[in-house]
């Protein structure tokens, strides 16, 4: 087991580098310094949701949130920090949320160590210090809570991989259960993840009754989560349906289809697909599910007569510029310079776009940062592709247990990447973070142990 001080010194360092980092900001910034382009609209379902809280207008289904388009509990918890803080509302949420994001840090350090002692000490600072983690624990956004259920949820399924058990699957139930109640992409991962751990039991012949009935209970907490947040939609709008995004999502990756099409620029396919859809069904209408059904129409139509290798070319667009791109164009003093956004960049093609994007910004602040951010990012790639190598080298010597993790990493990191697809961004990176640390861990113990090896060499030539 871990010393208990070392554990406590992850957590202090982890909180210390994210709470002295949101505190800058409010304090040169204000509450500025804690928004992103979105957290404007948590701020204000989360303030109306906190004010009908305290007039008692909230009744039944309604507890489960304000808005079909956000899952219940961030907004929730964001609620109550609005209560108890008021004003300082968002400020008391970022700090939570570095909580929150230290606590992730010693899930890695258990899930490395679960793979192998040696890289749980090296993977935990590679998450302390992690810009992207940091950046993001700083804003009011859900994904930093989101992202610790994701932690708690694999650390679980590492664990049961190894040794099924009553308490790993408990931790992958609440993992799962509280992810899927800050963000809904989950839901289909957490299906395939109870096939995954089926088959991989099956394969190793550690599938019984008693393996089969803990997952069972995983997928029945599930079923719980789900039927909640279907039960408020139904209630509210009368839709079974669990989200109202899937339009609005879709009017976010269509245009960047349609650009590796054509050429037609974001912006100019994005409108184009509005205007289709007042075109066809009218004024936008106030409901959001039907809102959501008429951009989906449109947006499929338009999706559909474009094929299979534009939608190919943006998903490998997307993944390369979410895996690349560095967290700190995310940070308000940088992201608020005056500039052309990547959305509104010039460019017949997604190469000529994003060398437009790089290298031709109205602000050299803003190029220097995003240049020497990507050659960072790109260092600590090399770092992390060495510790995939080693886990690709040890599972394949070993196989069971090694093989069945680093299965279900690359299944994790595959899914995420392909689940955003084009709509790309260090946001949508942040869910594979915990297993891009560990790969940090294991690059780093790989890096050492050649520079020894050198050393050892020099010394005997």
């Amino acid at each position: 087991m871990p010393d208990r001080s070392t554990l406590l010194k992850i957590f202090g360092a982890a909180l210390a580098i994210r709470w002295t980092y949101a505190l800058l900001l409010f304090a040169f910034m204000g509450e500025g310094g804690l928004k992103g382009v979105d957290s404007y609209s948590y701020v204000t379902w989360a303030q109306a949701f906190a004010d009908a809280i305290s007039n008692g207008s909230v009744r039944g289904w309604n507890w489960f949130g304000p808005h079909p388009s956000v899952m219940p509990l961030y907004i929730g918890l964001f609620a109550l920090t609005d209560l108890l803080f008021g004003a300082l509302g968002p400020l008391a949420s970022v700090l939570i949320q570095g909580i929150v994001d230290s606590a992730t840090c010693l899930l890695i350090f258990r899930m490395a160590r679960a793979i192998d002692p040696r890289y749980a000490l090296p993977a935990a600072i590679a998450a302390v210090i992690n810009p992207t983690q940091i950046v993001m624990s700083g804003l009011v956004y859900p994904d930093t809570l989101f992202v610790f259920f994701v932690a708690l949820s694999l650390l679980g399924s590492v664990r049961w991989l190894q040794t099924p058990s009553p308490g790993s699957a408990a931790l992958i139930a609440m993992g799962l259960g509280g992810a899927m109640l800050c963000r809904i992409l989950i839901v289909p991962w957490a299906a395939a993840l109870l096939v995954f751990l089926i088959a991989a039991a099956a394969l190793r012949r550690r599938l019984s009754l008693r393996a089969v009935g803990q997952l069972s209970g995983v997928a029945l907490v599930l079923a719980l989560c789900i039927g909640a947040v279907m039960g408020r939609n139904v209630a509210q709008s009368g839709a079974w349906s669990l989200t109202s995004q899937g339009g609005q999502h879709l009017l976010w990756v269509v245009p960047w289809v349609k650009q590796a099409h054509d050429g037609t620029p974001w912006i100019q396919g994005n409108e184009e697909l509005k205007a289709r859809t007042i075109e066809r069904f009218g004024a936008a209408p106030d409901e959001p599910f039907e809102m959501s059904r008429q951009y989906t129409e449109i947006a499929n139509e338009a999706w559909r007569a474009m094929g299979v290798v534009p939608t190919a070319k943006a998903w490998i667009y997307g993944a390369v510029i979410s895996v690349v791109s560095p967290a700190i164009i995310l940070s308000p003093p940088i992201i608020q310079i005056p500039r052309t956004g990547f959305y509104g960049t010039p460019g017949a093609s997604m190469i000529e776009k994003m060398m437009n994007f790089l290298f031709s910004s109205e602000s050299a602040v803003y190029t220097w940062t995003l240049l020497i951010g990507i050659a960072g990012v790109i260092a600590i790639r090399l770092v992390q592709s060495a510790g995939l190598v080693v886990l690709i080298r040890q599972a394949w010597r070993h196989r069971g247990d090694d093989l069945a993790i680093l299965i279900l990493f690359v299944l994790w990191i595959g899914f995420i990447l392909a689940v955003n697809g084009p709509v790309a961004s260090p946001k949508y990176r942040l869910p594979i973070e915990p297993v891009l640390n560990i790969l940090t861990g294991i690059g780093w113990c790989q890096m050492l142990r050649w520079r020894r090896r050198r050393l050892r060499s020099d010394t005997v030539s």
